[in-house]
Order: structure tokens, then sequence, then C-alpha cells
């Protein structure tokens, strides 16, 4: 039977929604509103979506908006870029529109022949002064392809399990956090501590769906135990997007959106003799263990800054590198804690994050609460001087939380960890819906006794540069050495054989014709030569440069000799002379010394 509520008698907003032109890529929407202000209603379409801290404005795909009582029009006038007026009418109205829908992400709507899927931020107007009332949804079968099925976490009000029909929420900010995913799904379900979850893929795919939803089944119980009854929902749905190429997720209150690769979902790759789970399956198991955390950490447990959220402007905050980066630290660490990762498999994924982090400038020049601040610029907007202008406090967080959670390990023999703080954070602060300020987590760390952080944490968030990585993982039996890479592009948490024997001091990749930079470290040999971000380099020392000669061409060179550089900047060729570099030490491998004093922080299996 399906899970259904009551109808609301009191519902004074109800919306349809119909997918009315699958090739067209087009939702038709209508906002049907019993009791609108007789001095003209206000309605408004969010300008961003919680989670995703970018100004999208969505209402720049609403198309054809009018409004209508009784059969008759009503003038409806755009008062701002997001923000429309009725006439002064009593009595039910009606506003109907379209809406565009043809970007393929887990932040707003998208529509074809293969399948649909959408945020209400994209399609749902609210309708001001009765945000905080309950209200209806109605998803209709397209009739292009009225054999598809739904999901969504959305209470529903009637209709069979995965069918079209009607759903209900408590208010528009609860209707604006239930995704709804359409199309020929694949769906399995799964009990975790009790609570029943969903896997629901869309898209092509041969995915082994029992297999995957018994490691996620592992990762839920581990972090349904982790923070203690009760949970903040009482059923979970992980909906996937399947292509060819694509990689995102999007926390909401009883579910996920995500979109993935068809590899990331092959948990045993053909020809693998290696007992190491697949990188892009483990990059899918932490992703779906990333957004599954922040049903505590974020969706919650947030900051008051978002108490309630303003989606019509940036909500700015200091606290990303705690939101963002803790949960980035415990999407890996819970992995390996539910058994699906080895230690070592969890030591290089860590040595990727450490050489992401410190590779370019970025981390002096921006505080780690800078960039939470400045999010809705400098981070989601990025531009290819990134790595010498900004640090991200999703990967640098995920460094202070590592660092933290050593020192609290340390500090009280073993008795306190992270994971504990975390849980007692949610209790006091999430569950009770007081939200933190900035300094909440310092000061609630000071309340356990032999703990004393606050210098490294005072350091870690308003300071640049680097963190006592090396000292703090020696404790624990772990070495951090470094490595040069096999290539610029090749900068990770393994040992390169062989390293390349000189450095370019860029990142490129294949082009047609040539090979296309994409970022200049600052200060570094092709920085010196006057390369830059989209040039196109076509020939080294008069030789033929692409993907396929490119390692010919630097094992050919040697650290202080100079080369004739030919590129393209636009459509002009330039001539540069190059000094090549001698190769950096990139690669930050950890290798464990003493197992003996691994065991308090990692399952160890020699």
């Amino acid at each position: 039977m399906p899970l259904t509520v009551k109808h609301l008698e009191t519902t004074l907003v109800s919306y349809e929604i119909n997918p009315i032109d699958l090739h067209g890529h087009l939702f038709s929407v209508t906002v049907t509103i019993s009791n609108p202000d007789p001095n003209g209603q206000e309605l408004w379409l969010p300008n961003w979506i919680p989670g995703s801290y970018l100004v999208r404005d969505f209402a720049k795909h609403v198309i054809g908006i009018y409004a209508e009582q009784n059969s008759q029009p009503i003038k409806i006038s755009p008062i701002a870029k997001n923000r429309w007026q009725l006439a002064p009418c009593s009595g039910t109205v009606s506003i109907h529109y379209q809406v565009y829908a043809y970007d393929l992400s887990v932040r707003s709507a998208y529509l074809d022949q293969q399948q649909g899927f959408f945020n209400n931020t994209s399609l749902c107007l609210a309708v001001a002064g009765q945000t905080d009332e309950p209200c209806e949804l109605t998803v209709l079968a397209p009739q292009q392809a009225p054999h598809w099925h739904l999901a969504t976490g959305m209470p529903r009000v009637d209709g069979d399990v995965h069918g079209f029909g009607r759903f209900s929420a408590e208010n528009y900010d609860a209707l604006i956090d239930y995704p709804f995913l359409l199309g020929e799904l694949s769906i399995k379900e799964f009990i975790a501590h009790g609570i029943k979850h969903r896997l629901v893929l869309s898209g092509r795919h041969t995915a082994d769906l029992s297999h995957i939803t018994a490691d996620l089944a592992r990762i839920c119980e581990h972090q349904l135990q982790l923070f203690g009854d009760p949970a903040p929902f009482t059923s979970y749905t992980f909906l996937t997007m399947v292509v060819g190429s694509g990689f995102g997720g999007l926390e909401h209150r009883n579910s996920t959106a995500l979109l993935c690769s068809r590899k990331s979902l092959q948990h045993h790759l053909a020809g693998n003799n290696s007992n190491k789970l697949p990188s892009d399956y483990r990059t899918f198991l932490s992703l779906c263990c990333h957004e599954y955390f922040h049903s505590w950490n974020v969706k919650t447990l947030k900051p008051r800054a978002f108490l309630p959220y303003q989606l019509d402007q940036e909500s700015y905050t200091e606290q990303l590198w705690f939101y963002e980066g803790m949960t980035s630290y415990f999407d890996d660490y819970l992995l390996h804690q539910a058994g699906i990762t080895s230690a070592e498999e969890y030591l290089e994924t860590l040595g990727d994050t450490i050489a992401r982090v410190y590779r370019g400038s970025g981390l002096f020049q921006q505080s780690i609460t800078e960039s939470s601040f400045l999010t809705w610029t400098k981070f989601y907007q990025q531009d290819e001087n990134a790595p010498n202008a900004i640090v991200s406090y999703y990967a640098k967080g995920a460094l202070i939380a590592l660092c933290l959670d050593l020192q609290l390990r340390l500090q009280s023999d073993h008795q306190l960890t992270l994971a504990e703080v975390m849980r007692e954070l949610w209790h006091t602060y999430g569950k009770t819906g007081k939200g933190t300020a900035d300094d909440t987590v310092l000061e609630f760390l000071h309340k356990y006794d032999g703990i004393n952080v606050r210098e490294f944490l005072q350091q870690a968030l308003y300071e640049k540069g680097k963190l006592p990585l090396a000292e703090l993982l020696q404790n624990f039996g772990v070495t951090l050495r470094w490595h040069p890479a096999a290539d610029d592009n090749g900068y990770n948490g393994k040992l390169a054989s062989p390293a390349a024997p000189v450095a370019l001091g860029a990142k490129y990749k294949a082009h047609a014709n040539g090979l296309e930079i994409t970022h200049v470290f600052h200060d570094e040999a092709a920085h010196h030569a006057g390369l830059s971000a989209n040039d196109r380099i076509v020939a080294i020392n008069y030789l033929q440069a692409n993907d396929k000669t490119i390692k010919e061409l630097l094992n050919a060179a040697k650290p202080g000799t100079q080369a004739t550089i030919h590129a393209f900047r636009r459509d002009e060729l330039l001539e540069l002379t190059l000094t090549w570099d001698k190769p950096a030490a990139t690669c930050a491998v950890l290798s464990v010394q003493k197992p003996e004093q691994l065991q308090q922080w990692l399952n160890w299996q020699a």
C-alpha cells in the first residue's frame, strides 16, 4: 500500500505540474489560490536552492505566464525579475505558465524523452503571505510517456506507489524540499535501522541494485547509529539520474538528488583482480554517504543565518567549512568505518584530498571562513585562476575535521571522537532547531574536560596556510610523504611511477588540435613563459604537441633547459620561451609505519 496522508481541507494553495512537451523540455504549471490578497496578490520564485549557494535566477525559465478567474483573464504584472503581482480580485484565481527544463543537474529541472526531474524551487511560485500554509501538488503523467513512473519523498495524498497523483506539504518550505524523478525507473528498497530506504535510478544502466543497496544499507545503518534516535526522517530515497558522464548531489529533508555516470555504478570491473573497489564506484558511495550525512548536518543542524532561508538573495555565513567540510571528512571516513573500504583505500583517498588542497597558492590567499562567506561568488563561480586565488571549504574543511578528530582522540586518551561531538551538537542545536552561530562549535568543544583545541581552530579557520597534518598523523603511526606526480594533471594520493622529469606548471586537456591549457599555476614555468588559460599548445621545440605525444616531449626535457612553445591564443599564434621547472612534490602519499598506533582511528588489517 502507498504511504498516504489525509487530504488537507485547509489547503489554500494547490499546484498542478504537467510534463506537457518532452521534446520541447516544457513543464506546464498551474497555481490555484483559493483566498488571494484582495489588494493584489504577489507571487515569487526562489533565486537559489538551499544547499547550492549560487543565485541561479530560476524565474528566467518561466514562459507565458497569465492568470484567470472563472475563465476570465486577470491582469498579472512583473514587479521584479522573480516577482509578479495580480490585479486586485477576490475568490479563487489560477495562474498558468510553462517552465523550460533542460538543465541536467540536481539543482533545477530537466525533461526529455528519457526522463524528467524537478525541484519545486524551479517550478512552483510562492504565494506571498501564505508560505506558512499547507499546500498540495498534483503531478500528471506525460501524454507522450504514460507508462512512466514517479519517485519522490513528498507525502502522498492519492495514487499508486511510484505512480502519478496528489501530494501534500506542510508549507512552502517543505514543498521545495522534495525533488521528483520521472521516467522508466529502476527501484530497489532496503531497510536500515528499521527505516525504509529506496534507491531509484533513471537512465540506461547495468547496475546490480542488490549489491549497491547492500552497501548503502551499511552506510545508512552506521550513520543512524552514530546520531542515535530519533532520525530526522521516517523514510529516505536516493533519487539518481544515470548519465554517460556527470557528478553531483543535493541534500533534501528525506531524500537526495544524485547525478552519476554509468561507470560509477559498477562495483567490480571486468578484469579487475584487485580486492579494491573501483575508484568510480567508491566515489559514488562517498557521494551517497555525503548527502545522507547532510540529513543531520545542514538539513536540521544548520547556521542560524539559514533560519529561515532567504531565497530572494544571498545568505552569508562563515560556517560552510563546518557543514560541508565536516561532511566531506565523514563521507570517506564512514565508508571505511562501515567496512566498505580498507584502511589503505581510505588513506589513498585522504592523500588525494591533501594533494588537492595543497596544489596551487590559493591555500595562502584565502582563509576557510572567507571561502565559506564568499561562496556565492568565488567558490560557486570559479574561473581559470581559482587554484591561485581560493581554497575549497569542502576539501580544506575535511582536513580541519581530520585534524580535530585526531586531536580529540589524543587529548582524551581516545575516549572522545569527532563523531561523538557531532552527535551531541545535533541533539543540542539540530533536533531543537536552535541553529549555530559562528563560534558555536568552538565554544561547544570547550565544555569537554581536558580538551583544548581553541588555538588550533582559531588559526585553522581565520588564518591562511597549511595545517599540522604530518605531525598529527605521525601520532597514529601514519607517515605523510610528498612525491613528484606523473604529470602536471596527476597530483593525488598515489606514488607515481615513473614521475615526470619536468613540470610545465599548468593543467591541460586534450584538444582536437593540440593541448588546451585549463589552469596556470602562479609563479611556475608556464606562468613565467607567458602561457595563459585557454591557450592551445600545438608544438614544443617544433614537434607536434597533443595528448599522444606529450609524454615523449616531457621525457625528453630536463629541468633548467629551455623550450620553444608554439601556442594559439584565440586565433593568434604565439611563440614563447619556457624554462622547464624541476617537478614539485605534489602527490601526498600516506603510509602506515606503526599499525599498532592506527587501531584507535582506522580498522587496520595487515
